[in-house]
């Protein structure tokens, strides 16, 4: 077991422990970056372990405690790019705009430069949908295979009413990961309001969609066809990953 912090550390040891373990059978996803060459081997082990636990947080929705373990991480290890775009994520997800904006825009030429394009895409979503489309174009360039940045910019020109520009997105999203369903979903939706009924169709029976998934498809794309796609415009759609 890796020696942590020692005024926060118990607190992640059972996390730590699951990272340590996927680490082991080799199912612990990598950074993009080296955390800091600067570092011994094992403090840039421990300070991944840290960044995979607040991550582990995250995708539990427990916002608040990830940001406590960020400010810990940050004080027992240093600063790094990683760290400051998981503080963004936390803070946009906790509705933090003018802090999670600013450190966002603080990693735009970075090595973190596409997620935070596509943090900024996200963020401005709801409120500024060109804005939000034009961040997520630079970010579908610098991480073209990226599932999410593709469904999000698709989804964003779906909202807009630029249907042509929004099919290779998402077809794209859903080829990239054909098991998940938000992506074929929302390239049904696409092609429901573009009344291509036997692509519809092909689309539904590869992924298994049954007539009740496919009806609930058709009145979501019906209420996106009624909504306002004003410049300022967004929406909360659940197939949507802009949230």
């Amino acid at each position: 077991m890796l020696a942590l912090a020692p005024r926060s550390g118990h607190r992640l040891l059972p996390l730590l422990a699951v990272l340590l373990g996927l680490s082991a059978c080799g199912g612990l996803r990598t950074l993009d970056n080296p955390i800091g060459s600067g570092k011994s081997a094992a403090a840039n082990s421990e300070a991944a372990l840290y960044l995979d636990a607040v991550r582990s947080l995250m995708a539990q929705g427990q916002f608040y405690a990830a940001l406590a373990h960020i400010q810990e991480d940050r004080r027992a290890h240093g600063d790094s790019p990683e760290l400051r775009l998981l503080e963004a994520d936390a803070r946009r997800n906790l509705g933090q705009t003018r802090e999670a904006e600013a450190l966002y825009k603080g990693l735009l030429t970075g090595s973190q430069a596409g997620s935070a394009k596509h943090g900024l895409g996200r963020l401005y979503a709801s409120r500024d949908l060109p804005t939000a489309i034009r961040y997520l174009r630079e970010a579908s360039v610098l991480r073209p295979t990226d599932v999410d940045v593709r469904n999000d910019l698709g989804y964003a020109l779906m909202q807009a009413g630029r249907y042509n520009e929004a099919k290779p997105e998402l077809a794209t999203a859903a080829e990239l990961a054909p098991n998940e369903a938000k992506a074929r979903n929302n390239l049904i939706i696409l092609l429901i309001l573009m009344r291509d009924e036997a692509a519809v169709r092909r689309v539904a029976d590869k992924a298994g969609v049954d007539a009740s998934a496919l009806a609930r498809l058709r009145t979501q794309a019906q209420s996106l066809k009624q909504a306002p796609t004003s410049p300022k415009s967004g929406s909360s759609q659940t197939t949507s990953r802009t949230g």
